[in-house]
């Protein structure tokens, strides 16, 4: 019996020392092993697997999220498009009804930009309650363009502007502008530009515009009974062209953009025309954002019975799509 009992003694203490072994072992290779900082690290787990698993995450890492590599905060490459629309109708005494719309696009791709804007606004009103429709407003204006930067902060650039509006007596209107433009800030979301270039302009009146007038405005008739013209149907204009524009996200939820151009003609010293857009839009849900804009165009040369200054100011809800 005593043998016994000394042999199981014997084997409880054996069995003590080893498991106080085993636990001095791993306490002291921890001690040796420095701890990783979560998320910057892994432990790979059993060959059988075939996964690694991030420290900290608490899932297995697939291999589309291994390979995809965080954005480059420095990288100037952006995609943008937006629509947006409004209008205003009045009843009653007063009858009126006004609408807007504008889309935006720009694509940067390394040293290549692309960009397309439409706008266009419409109004009509009646004078008194039982009269008719009258419109008031009628435009339409594009405009494309591509940018190659040879250098960082430098690009040659072409555009291409049409325009169609009645009120200014113009059937269509084509600009084509070739020139250089420099990025004082060239930042995605914050950008300074200067333009210099040359403006070629090709234009298409409407008969109301080019025919001849007496101060009541009344058309003027030959003795056959027919219109004369007191201008050409078709004009071309050569010009310099200056150009500043300003773009700023303040935040994820506020963005200013404005713009302010000048354009001289070669042709005529005291001809030239000033075109100015500016624009603040809030975000108010998600994509959704409200937008406030103004524009401004002085022409001192306009058509015959064509005012100098047109304004629009617009406010409307923009969706961004990118």
């Amino acid at each position: 019996m005593k043998i016994q009992t000394h042999a199981r003694l014997i084997s409880v203490a054996a069995t003590l020392g080893t498991a106080a072994l085993l636990l001095g072992t791993a306490d002291l290779a921890h001690a040796q092993e420095p701890a990783l900082p979560a998320g910057t690290g892994g432990t790979q787990g059993p060959a059988t697997t075939g996964s690694t698993e991030l420290e900290g995450q608490g899932t297995m890492a697939t291999a589309k999220e291994v390979e995809e590599l965080p954005e480059d905060p420095e990288s100037l490459d952006a995609t943008e498009f937006d629509l947006g629309a409004g209008a205003i109708l009045n009843t009653g005494n007063s009858r009126s009804l006004a609408m807007t719309g504008t889309s935006n696009f720009r694509l940067r791709r390394k040293m290549h930009q692309a960009s397309a804007n439409l706008a266009g606004n419409y109004g009509k009103a009646a004078t008194d309650k039982d009269g008719p429709w009258l419109d008031t407003t009628r435009n339409v204006q594009g405009r494309v363009r591509y940018d190659v930067f040879f250098a960082e902060r430098w690009s040659a650039f072409v555009m291409a502007t049409m325009r169609n509006d009645v009120f200014q007596g113009l059937d269509y209107r084509l600009n084509v502008d070739p020139g250089i433009a420099f990025y004082a800030i060239p930042k995605k979301n914050h950008r300074l530009w200067f333009e210099a270039g040359y403006d070629f302009q090709y234009e298409i009146r409407t008969n109301g515009a080019i025919l001849a007038k007496d101060d009541a405005g009344n058309i003027i008739l030959d003795d056959a009974g027919n219109t004369t013209r007191a201008l050409e149907k078709t004009d071309i204009n050569h010009a310099a062209r200056l150009f500043a524009g300003y773009v700023n996200s303040v935040n994820e939820r506020v963005n200013f953009t404005t713009g302010f151009e000048y354009l001289q003609s070669f042709l005529d010293g005291k001809r030239f025309r000033m075109n100015w857009d500016v624009g603040l839009s809030t975000q108010i849900k998600e994509r959704l954002a409200l937008s406030t804009t103004f524009t401004l165009r002085y022409d001192n040369s306009p058509l015959p019975e064509v005012e100098q200054l047109d304004t629009i100011t617009a406010l409307q809800l923009t969706y961004r799509f990118f």
